[in-house]
């Protein structure tokens, strides 16, 4: 796991590698064991290393080819590089070194731009072809590794965070305007290929960019969720359907665990980090089998999820390691996971990975699997039921729809905002953004120029060749929820110089998913049933059943009317000076709505942003320690 940055000239200039030097140095907390930079007359590269595969120099970047016109820096993992090493080596490739950086050049020799399709892993790729002039830029399937670029026609800088890319006095650092409108009024992030700055932008996942100082500019999209005829999953069995879910599952753990140094778990206490656990011991001896986990506690019984964890651990077993949430810490962290995080976040749950992972750093555990990505691909989220209810009424199977509601009502008590919660998620962008408004009103906090910024374009729900249900999930995954919490997962981790693997993610696990029928998904009031089913047996029974949700989620809510009631008075108080983006006066009207007892959604939103603004807009010095 690694920095990348770098320089292309488009203009027939040389670049500055001083500039690519100070690029780097901003992002040594991504790679703490090792800076180089490289250049030619028209590009220049940088890389700070986190050694975790192949430990030697040998495997250092820029990695060049042996005629030294083509230079790779990389930052991720490639999973498959054994076996993707044996295939090149077939087709008559020469390795000099034992990790997977110099598998993915010689996958780009062997393959060109359709290098990234053969890569399971997560990655960012940026390769200088000397030979055809060109920078070849490229993300993983989910965008699990960041990557940005800015460009003014003559000249591309690109790098894993924004702050690098501002270090470039040129880039200007004013906030778009149409990201924090969509933030400000729905709560949505990470949408799309805009930032919260404007003019960087961010290498969609799943496509791979080619530039050319002649000025060709391709962009190609390597992959998108299968649709479920490219599988044949639903024609199965549910037996045999739950045991292919389990070996593709396993061998996704399998591969996640190859490291030359130390593997652990991130543990909620929840099914699907109990999951990872649970095949992790099902995996032979001679596996480099990870024995810690590492957990966030909760001194509100409403949100710790201790038992859980106890029970998870006990039965793998493995050398548990907790950590101790609370509203002071998240004060004191919040300068340092600010600058860390680049952009507003949807609340206080951040923190608590952050103290995570400073807590793995702590146990010298430097690589972490977890179990994101679970609930948006076999739906997790209580807003599942109202897809899965979207699901049933689009088909028309409206006895089918009647059984279902009957069945949640039953469990957890019928609520119609549970079930308009879900359905709000299966309708386009710009109407969801239309519901938000009206509910919220959150045009009232807005400054008139932010008020009238550009709305971003709707979008219709779902892929086009899959199920309802499947389709809305592959929102979640791609668009609407999960590139949140993966941005989430890549500051807060590499802030602590440690990596985090997805299981979950595997392309492999994802398309087989997809390509299921809906009912081994939902039903009965009861979700994720295919992973409940194939857990059986390598999961306690009493993480395996139980219904409700916590993940690593603080008590916010009281924490802003007890503790950090000073802390979000001062900072709404300072939102009203901005008046560049904040109304003043709606800013009060919600303090007061707040402190009469109302919804914090807006407050935290307000005070997010204004946290931003201050702690990474305005900042233009070192950032704080973490």
């Amino acid at each position: 796991m690694c920095g990348i940055a770098g320089i292309v000239h488009f203009d027939g200039r040389s670049p500055s590698s001083e500039t690519v030097e100070g690029m780097i140095r901003l992002l040594a907390h991504r790679g703490p064991d090792g800076e180089r930079t490289w250049s030619c007359p028209e590009a220049a590269l940088g890389h700070a290393r986190l050694r975790i595969i192949d430990l030697s120099p040998a495997s250092d970047q820029p990695f060049l080819s042996e005629d030294g016109k083509t230079a790779l820096v990389y930052n991720g993992e490639v999973y498959n590089y054994r076996e993707l090493r044996t295939e090149l080596a077939s087709r008559g490739h020469v390795f000099r070194t034992a990790g997977d950086t110099e598998v993915v050049l010689r996958a780009y020799e062997e393959w060109g731009i359709n290098c990234p399709a053969h890569l399971n892993g997560m990655f960012a790729i940026a390769i200088w072809d000397g030979r055809k002039r060109q920078i070849f830029l490229s993300r993983d399937r989910f965008g699990e590794k960041p990557l940005f670029y800015w460009t003014d026609g003559r000249r591309l800088i690109f790098a894993s965070e924004i702050k690098s890319i501002l270090a470039d006095k040129d880039v200007g650092r004013q906030p778009d305007p149409a990201n924090l409108r969509r933030y400000l009024s729905t709560g949505d992030m990470d949408i799309g290929e805009s930032t919260f700055i404007a003019g960087i932008a961010a290498v969609p996942a799943s496509h791979s960019l080619i530039w050319s100082p002649d000025g060709t500019r391709r962009r190609a999209r390597y992959w998108s969720p299968r649709r479920p005829g490219h599988n044949d999953g639903a024609a199965s069995g549910s037996s045999h359907r739950t045991e292919q879910f389990r070996e593709l599952l396993e061998d996704a753990v399998r591969l996640r665990l190859r490291s030359d140094v130390n593997v652990g778990t991130s543990l909620s206490g929840g099914l699907d980090s109990s999951s990872i656990i649970g095949m992790v011991r099902n995996l032979s001896e001679s596996e480099a089998v990870p024995r810690r986990t590492f957990s966030a506690r909760f001194r509100d019984h409403k949100f710790d999820e201790g038992e859980y964890i106890a029970a998870a651990t006990a039965s793998v077993p493995a050398y548990a390691h907790e950590t101790w949430i609370d509203a002071d810490g998240f004060l004191q962290a919040l300068p340092a996971l600010q600058w860390a995080q680049e952009a507003p976040f949807g609340g206080t749950s951040v923190y608590a990975q952050w103290e995570v992972m400073r807590l793995a750093k702590e146990h010298d555990t430097i690589v972490l699997l977890d179990g994101q990505g679970a609930d948006e691909l076999l739906g997790g989220y209580t807003t599942a039921y109202g897809m899965y209810w979207s699901h049933l009424l689009y088909r028309g199977q409206l006895v089918r729809l009647g059984r279902e509601v009957a069945a949640y009502s039953r469990r957890y008590g019928f609520s119609s905002v549970t079930a308009l919660y879900g359905l709000y998620y299966s309708i386009p962008e710009r109407l969801r953004a239309a519901l938000a408004e009206r509910y919220y009103r959150a045009t009232a906090i807005m400054s008139p120029d932010l008020r009238h910024a550009h709305r971003p374009s709707g979008r219709s729900p779902g892929l086009p060749g899959l199920q309802r249900l499947h389709g809305l999930l592959s929102q979640q995954l791609m668009t609407t929820s999960l590139p949140e919490l993966l941005r989430y997962a890549d500051r807060n981790s590499m802030a602590f110089s440690r990596e985090v693997r997805l299981p979950f993610l595997d392309h492999r696990l994802v398309e087989f998913v997809l390509g299921l029928p809906a009912e081994d998904l939902i039903g009965g009031a009861v979700t994720k049933k295919i992973l409940r089913r194939a857990m059986r047996g390598l999961v306690p029974d009493k993480i395996l059943d139980r219904r409700d949700k916590v993940g690593f989620a603080p008590p916010q809510e009281r924490w802003l009317r007890g503790p950090l009631a000073g802390w979000l008075n001062e900072t709404l108080g300072a939102a009203e000076q901005r008046t560049d983006i904040f109304d003043a006066e709606g800013v009060r009207a919600v303090r007061t709505e707040f402190h009469a007892g109302g919804p914090d959604t807006l407050a935290w939103r307000i005070a997010s942003t204004e946290t931003w603004f201050q702690h990474f807009l305005d900042r233009r010095v070192s950032p704080p320690r973490a």
